[in-house]
């Protein structure tokens, strides 16, 4: 069966062409021309394969195998179930027309990751916030946008949260900069909403949401360059990825040595700058009380 071509990409069916591509180099069979020619292929079709583009048909798929000397059974079959998957067009296919493209692949990535590890130096992490939060950043970010986007957008966001109800949830980390509790975002009957939220998700799901809090006087914000998050996935095979959210645009990092860098630097931030567990609760209780004031 011949490739089939595809508009829309899903994240899957990228993470897929990732895959493919990293066995190639990682092989070294050089050049995608090269590996191409090896098989008979017209160069364009491997790079239509590894983006993405274009889906890979289960006899492609084990010509690569052998041209990559791929023989662990289990990566051969993770791949090929991969594969299978790639062609479910999950919910964020359908939510192209409201958020980047880039934002959807993404949503798809976090649906699979199995860690998820989050550094915030000004807002409550997006997986963490209320629905009435996250409306306010919103009104703040695009205040013009229709009633209608503003709805969808919201809608999409509390969907992501079904990561901490899957059968096998996402195991989150968050560094949040104690300046984020501080900030009173909707008012203060959002911001004691909010900061009942943090407290009792950490309750509920105390080995799935784990919160780090920057206290204001560490000297870790002076290398904090933005928020960032770092996905983690099951298996070996697939690579780490960051993910950089900003006002106007996103982009994700997927370099080895880039990955490296921000992983390092979440580390130290959870090890020598923030504090953990009891101490960095009672911080959140703490602003808690204080927004309790201001009603």
């Amino acid at each position: 069966m011949s490739a089939r071509r595809i508009d829309q990409p899903t994240a899957r069916q990228v993470r897929l062409g990732s895959i493919l591509r990293k066995l190639r180099e990682d092989g070294r069979r050089g050049t995608q021309d090269a590996a191409a020619r090896s098989l008979g292929w017209v160069p364009a079709k491997l790079n239509r394969i590894e983006t993405g583009r274009v889906g890979v048909s289960e006899r492609d798929l084990n010509q690569l195998f052998s041209l990559y000397g791929v023989t662990d059974e289990g990566l051969r079959t993770y791949v090929l179930d991969l594969r299978a998957r790639g062609n479910v067009r999950g919910w964020d296919s359908d939510i192209r027309s409201v958020v980047s493209a880039v934002y959807a692949d993404y949503i798809g990535y976090e649906s699979d990751a199995v860690e998820a590890y989050n550094a915030e130096t000004n807002l409550i992490p997006g997986l963490l916030q209320t629905h009435a939060y996250a409306g306010a950043v919103l009104d703040m970010h695009l205040p013009d946008i229709s009633e209608e986007e503003r709805c969808e957008r919201l809608a999409i966001r509390d969907k992501r949260q079904e990561v901490f109800k899957r059968p096998n949830p996402l195991i989150f980390w968050g560094v949040v900069s104690e300046s984020a509790f501080e900030h009173v975002v909707g008012g203060p009957d959002v911001m004691v909403e909010q900061l009942e939220h943090l407290l009792n998700l950490s309750k509920e799901y105390p080995h799935t949401v784990n919160l780090y809090v920057l206290p204001k006087q560490s000297p870790w914000h002076a290398v904090m360059c933005g928020s960032f998050m770092i996905l983690s996935f099951q298996r070996s095979w697939e690579p780490d990825i960051v993910y950089l959210d900003g006002l106007t645009s996103n982009r994700f990092l997927e370099e080895e040595w880039e990955v490296a860098t921000y992983s390092r630097l979440f580390r130290r931030l959870t090890m020598e700058g923030s504090y953990r567990g009891p101490k960095s609760l009672a911080i959140i209780q703490y602003y808690l009380n204080e927004h309790r004031k201001g009603r």
